[in-house]
């Protein structure tokens, strides 16, 4: 084909996290943002996930929306296959992936994503509301298949916000009577929620400042780093109110500090440090882990293992977010022992002191309704959010055509624009310890050890021959108890030895194996895993 344009998502339309997606022309192969997922319990501790991109032979361009983890987590990764890429991104984006960069040693110029053109296609970024400051959608248009694609992953609609402008919709009903075929790419992640239209940043300003207003000790206000919007909110309430804001934990310190050199955030004059003795004000300490992270402040605090603050009679705990799909029991373990401390707790449940940055219904239905897709592809959710999109768009009538799709699967754009649906799809990768891949029959094995402990037996090799063979057990995570089980346990290897005196290595070792797994597991009622180790 020689005019063509083909869409396919590499990650983050399965799955809310590792967004990246790839578009490709006969003169140009571009990704639209590459983020990270933050892994389950189920996989062990490992740090993160990224998108698959061992199926890309080359990559010109990557455009990045905004500078959530999920849309940026993964760049370095990226750099390391694709270095000679050229990056574009929003001005606050870029200051967050070069401090990233910055972090691993790599050196790379960023370009300010306005409107480019890249080969056959045209890309304008233009404002939408969300969660973290300067965040794009992107106009992605090819006259010569007259099309236009409009990419928002990441999004609300907030006509009142004082801290930035409003969304952008005019760039979108411009498109709409200029170009035949038209494709909506579009948030998923509220699909599901009750609210038909996200609250305004606005709306969350009265109920703060009363909350705050009647506390007579130490406010503690935990929300995502990256809502800079937010903490500005928090910035004004405390000079209304006469008191001090201090910034606690890396991301947030971190996320702050770019934030004012890059003036998304006023209010250096009442932000103090943690370690100032001089503050006699009250305070407003905004903590960051409000998932319940480990290492987060937030954890360190509530279970007295900081060094800086510890919960008073009289203190506040506010929750200005909500758990994350996966995060609801951590951070129900966290509300448990707050209260349990006796400190008082406000959370989003039955207080307006948080607003999505996602879509409501109705909020999706303005987005269609200014552009008039003539097909659309809903990104940005986990497949039930996917396909109860893809039903609200038939329902309400908002496209001729609408279509789930997954990660791998391809939209090509010719004459006509049609759906390729993949038998498989690519899983994303498992990052572990210094950012190193890690397989995932690897995290099974874990796993397996982790349910049903671990036997390791070592054999002399001189010996392993002779009619009594030296060897030393070692057990890790099983009951106490069986260590007393161990001297019998070695009269039946011994028994088991004579019988394979003849038998060849693999075959002994795989024989002591199953013997060992079956014996432990007629007293444990889990078999265990066993390994024989020759030395």
């Amino acid at each position: 084909m020689k005019n063509y344009l083909k869409i396919s998502p590499v990650g983050g339309v399965k799955q809310i996290g590792s967004n990246c997606t790839l578009i490709e022309t006969s003169s140009q192969k571009l990704l639209i943002d590459c983020g990270i997922l933050f892994p389950n319990e189920g996989v062990f501790d490992i740090n993160y996930l990224i998108p698959d991109l061992s199926a890309i032979d080359n990559i010109d361009t990557i455009v990045i929306t905004h500078g959530h983890e999920d849309h940026i987590g993964a760049v370095s990764h990226f750099i390391e296959a694709f270095p000679s890429a050229e990056i574009y991104a929003p001005r606050f984006a870029k200051e967050l992936i070069q401090f990233k960069l910055s972090q691993r040693k790599i050196s790379k110029k960023i370009n300010i994503l306005t409107k480019q053109d890249f080969g056959d296609v045209n890309i304008e970024a233009f404002h939408v509301n969300h969660s973290i400051p300067d965040t794009k959608g992107l106009l992605i248009t090819h006259k010569k298949l007259e099309l236009a694609i409009t990419f928002i992953s990441d999004f609300k609609i907030d006509k009142n916000n004082q801290y930035e402008a409003p969304f952008d919709f005019k760039i979108l009903e411009d498109a709409s009577k200029s170009y035949s075929k038209r494709i909506a790419l579009l948030d998923s992640t509220n699909i599901l929620s009750k609210n038909i239209h996200t609250p305004s940043e606005m709306d969350l300003i009265e109920p703060l400042k009363n909350i705050i207003k009647g506390c007579d000790g130490t406010t503690f206000v935990t929300t995502f780093s990256s809502n800079i919007h937010r903490i500005q909110t928090l910035i004004n309430i405390a000079r209304e109110l006469g008191r001090v804001v201090i910034p606690y934990g890396r991301s947030m310190q971190r996320y702050i500090e770019t934030a004012l050199e890059t003036e998304f955030l006023t209010g250096l004059d009442i932000i103090k440090d943690a370690d100032d003795k001089s503050v006699k004000k009250k305070k407003i300490v905004i903590l960051s882990g409000c998932q319940g992270e480990f290492r987060g402040a937030l954890k360190r605090v509530v279970s007295k293992q900081d060094s800086r603050f510890k919960f008073a009679h009289g203190d506040y705990v506010i929750f200005s977010s909500k758990a994350i799909p996966g995060n609801e029991k951590e951070v129900s373990l966290i509300y448990n022992d707050i209260v349990e401390q006796g400190v008082e707790l406000f959370t989003p449940d039955n207080n307006l002191i948080h607003a999505s940055g996602h879509p409501g219904r109705e909020d999706l239905k303005e987005v269609y309704h200014a552009f008039k897709p003539t097909h659309a592809f809903p990104i940005h959710g986990e497949s039930l959010f996917l396909k109860e999109h893809v039903n609200f768009i038939y329902n309400n009538k908002l496209a001729d055509n609408a279509q789930m799709i997954l990660n791998g699967d391809e939209i090509i754009v010719s004459d006509n624009i049609k759906v390729i649906n993949k038998d498989s799809h690519p899983e994303p990768i498992l990052i572990h310890g210094k950012d190193l891949p890690i397989e995932r029959a690897k995290i099974s094995e874990r796993r397996k050890i982790a349910t049903q402990g671990l036997i390791l037996i070592s054999f002399s090799k001189e010996s392993i021959n002779k009619f009594k063979p030296t060897f030393e057990i070692t057990t890790q995570g099983l009951p106490e108890f069986i260590e007393s089980e161990l001297p019998e346990f070695e009269s039946v290897l011994l028994s088991e030895f004579q019988a394979l005196k003849k038998a060849p290595m693999d075959e002994k070792k795989e024989k002591i194996r199953v013997l060992t797994r079956r014996y432990f597991g007629n007293i444990l009622g889990y078999r265990p895993v066993a390994v024989i180790h020759i030395c």
